[in-house]
Formats: structure tokens, C-alpha cells, sequence
């Protein structure tokens, strides 16, 4: 039983958290740093070569599981002691402090007065009824009272009691959700040509969605630099009676039925050419080799000495370089420009087919991250909001007028409240 009040009692202590919260940082700082998901024999055939900090090789990267940090044992065994952790928190302090301020706290005595942060004592010569006017001054003020013949207990801003708490459920919320998007969590890239569609079907639901690309557009800056990427996409399931249109850009995804849809990015799919009066499809490649977003594929030109060449083309207007493998010379053909005559072959550019990257991602613990943040947010601002007490005492055999006054927060703002109070009740 003591082994286990031990443990409770330092898991619920705010420099354990802290040093656990700092480990979870860097533990996801390393997960950025390290591709995560890859195939295995990725991680040693470069870590091998290239360890890190000069000793972690490919086979200790998969050993320590820093392949797939989210969801491994440690990183999970983390979170859900951070969850005991703030858990047992709120459970030992939080809200035992919670009742305690709940429960009404009396003082009959004079002297328990001189232990407030706040007091004030005035002589009353009079035979007027301070407590009924004080009862009556601090109501309308919005002050909850406790009144009793010659003393009253008052207090306002309770609520504020309640934000870490709050606060405490909300992170809790976020670390289970977490945990839960990393095993659950979907995520496909898929390359759209304008026209082409994609379904997506939920086999636990039994129903489909289908996306269309109606538009792709790319906004370039002055030097030509791409700027933004636009896709306009139809959304539509026959099953679910559903037809919408809508938008995506960078950094301004869909959001829809639980899925969300990113643009990511683009590529030069397809180009539709005439050669030799014959019409052809040819679908591109990326070449890293040459350089980014360049795409292209080899062609034999030539109706008798046939040669191979390089098609390349980097942009959506054109134009298509050319290349001869063998001697590097280059040639240009213009979108619907007028045919070009290479290696004895006519070519004629008639079409450039982009394509718009889209990510599609389901993640059902997206409504459990939403309500965590709602509840830490609110919770933060409650636990701004200061918890005042007051407490008023009447001595009929020394008409002496006792005001005393506590706060757990902001103590110099309520210090200027409580002297005016003091005052008002006096005069009152």
C-alpha cells in the first residue's frame, strides 16, 4: 500500500509531469527527423552509412522502433503515463482543492481575521444592521453569500476553480485521441488527371464516395516560380444522395464527411503529340537525375535510322525540350506551334495533361483532438478568472466591524476591490 502511495504520489507531481511532457518533445522532434514508415531495408542502407550521433546503425533505428516512433510501445507507454499522471493530479490536488472551496468556510472569530491577506476593522457607533446592508451590497454585485446573524461568508469567481480540471481532462482527451489517430488513421496520395476520378469506399459502412477533378489550375509568380495550386473537385455518392462542389489549395484542405482532402502537389502526367501523323498518349515520369518537377521518357524518332530521345518538360505551358542521347543536341517543340522536324520525323505538340497531387486522409480521432482543444482553451480561461472570498463579522460588545478578504490569484486587482467594498459597506 505504501509502495503504491509512493507512486501516486510522485507520477502526480508537476516536475514529473514536466520531464515526461519534454521526453514526449523530443521523442516526436526525433520522429521529424527520422522518415517514419519506411521499408526496412531503407533505414540500414543509410543509416549504416551514416549513423546517428556516430553510433545509432539501421538495425538499432529498427530496434529502438524509431522507425515508427507514434506508435510504438515507449512512446505510447509515455502518453498513458502522462494521462495517469494529470489524472492522479486532479484527483489529489485539483479537486480536493475544488471541494474545499466549494464547502463554505465560516469564521466566528475575530482572530482567524488577522490571518487573511486582506483586512479592515472600523469602529460602529451606530445601531445600524451592517450585515443585512453588506448581504444586500454584495448581491447585487454578483457575490454568492452565506449569511448568519452577526457574519456573512461571500465569494465569487468559483468557476475558477474548475479550469484545471478541465484543462487536465482536455490534455488527456488529446493524448488518448492521439494515440488512437496513429493506429486508425488513413492516408493515401493519389495523382488526379482533370477529368479522372477516384473512389473511396468504407467497407465497414458499405458505401462509396467518388471524387472527380473538374479543374487544376497553378498560379505562378512573375519569375515563373509555382505560387499556388488550385483543384476544384465534384464529390458525389449515389448511395448517400450526394453532389457537392468544392475547392482545395495548399494550406487550405477540405474538410468533409470525416475525411480531409490536401493539396499537395502537382505533376506533368500526360502529353497528347502528333509524330509522323499519328496521334500518341504518352504518359511521363519523374526525373530526379535532371532535376525537380521535371518529367519525360524516352522516344526512337526516325523513319529509317531510328535514334532515342529524351522528351522533358517542366511546367504546364511547355514548351518540350528534345534531347539527343547521343550528342546532347536540343530541340524545342512548341504547344500547338507549328510541327517540328527531327531525326526525319515530324512532331507536333497538341496537348499538355497536368495531374494535381491530392492526400486523402480519414482519421476518426479528428472530433476528439477538436474537443480537447475546446476544453483546454476553456479550461485555460476559467483558470485566469480569480476565486475572491470575503468574510464580514460584527462584534456587538466592541461594535467593531471585521472585513477580511483572500484571494488565490491577482491579489493587488482584488486588493483595490475589497478597499472600495470595505468603504461602501461602511458607509452603506
Amino acid at each position: 500500500m505504501n509502495i503504491f502511495k509512493n507512486f501516486i504520489l510522485k507520477i502526480s507531481s508537476l516536475r514529473f509531469s514536466i520531464v515526461l511532457i519534454i521526453f514526449i518533445a523530443i521523442s516526436s522532434g526525433i520522429g521529424t527527423f527520422i522518415p517514419q514508415g519506411n521499408d526496412p531495408q531503407e533505414y540500414f542502407d543509410f543509416y549504416n552509412k551514416n549513423p546517428i550521433f556516430g553510433f545509432i546503425n539501421g538495425y538499432q533505428v529498427l530496434k529502438l522502433q524509431l522507425n515508427h516512433i507514434y506508435t510504438s510501445y515507449w512512446f505510447l507507454f509515455s502518453l498513458i503515463l502522462l494521462c495517469i499522471s494529470l489524472a492522479a493530479c486532479s484527483f489529489r490536488r485539483q479537486i480536493p482543492s475544488l471541494k474545499a472551496a466549494i464547502k463554505w468556510t465560516d469564521y466566528k472569530d475575530e482572530k482567524k481575521f488577522y490571518k487573511l491577506q486582506l483586512i479592515k476593522i472600523y469602529k460602529i457607533s451606530d445601531n445600524v444592521n451592517h450585515i443585512f446592508k453588506a448581504d444586500s451590497l454584495l448581491r447585487k454585485k454578483g457575490w454568492n453569500i452565506l449569511k448568519f446573524e452577526n457574519r456573512l461568508s461571500a465569494r465569487k469567481g468559483l468557476i475558477g476553480k474548475l479550469g484545471p480540471i478541465i484543462v487536465h481532462i482536455g490534455l488527456i482527451i488529446l493524448l488518448i485521441g492521439s494515440a488512437y489517430g496513429n493506429f486508425s488513421s488513413q492516408s493515401k496520395e493519389h495523382y488526379l488527371r482533370l477529368g479522372e476520378s477516384l473512389d473511396l469506399i468504407n467497407e465497414s459502412k458499405n458505401s462509396k464516395i467518388t471524387i472527380k477533378l473538374n479543374n487544376f489550375l497553378i498560379e505562378r509568380e512573375s519569375d515563373g516560380k509555382p505560387k499556388q495550386f488550385i483543384s476544384n473537385l465534384k464529390i458525389f455518392s449515389e448511395e448517400q444522395n450526394l453532389n457537392e462542389i468544392k475547392s482545395t489549395q495548399v494550406n487550405r484542405p477540405i474538410r468533409f464527411k470525416g475525411l480531409t482532402i490536401y493539396q499537395a502537389d502537382w505533376s506533368v502526367s500526360n502529353i497528347i503529340m502528333e509524330i509522323d501523323n499519328v496521334v500518341y498518349q504518352l504518359k511521363l515520369k519523374p526525373i530526379p537525375e535532371i532535376g525537380d518537377q521535371i518529367w519525360g521518357l524516352l522516344v526512337e524518332l526516325g523513319k529509317e535510322n531510328k535514334v532515342n530521345y529524351l522528351f522533358t518538360i517542366d511546367n504546364e505551358n511547355g514548351p518540350l525540350k528534345v534531347s539527343n542521347i547521343n550528342d546532347f543536341s536540343e530541340s524545342f517543340v512548341y504547344l500547338n506551334d507549328e510541327p517540328v522536324e527531327i531525326n526525319s520525323s515530324k512532331l507536333s505538340l497538341k496537348k499538355i495533361i497536368p495531374s494535381s497531387g491530392l492526400i486523402i486522409k480519414n482519421d476518426p480521432s479528428i472530433p476528439f483532438i477538436y474537443l480537447s482543444f475546446t476544453l483546454i482553451i476553456f479550461g485555460s480561461i476559467f483558470s485566469l478568472i480569480p476565486t475572491n472570498q470575503l468574510w464580514i463579522l460584527f462584534n456587538e460588545d466592541s461594535k467593531k466591524l471585521f472585513i477580511g478578504g483572500l484571494s488565490n490569484r491577482n491579489l493587488l486587482g482584488f486588493k483595490k476591490e475589497f478597499l472600495k467594498l470595505s468603504d461602501e459597506m461602511k458607509n452603506y
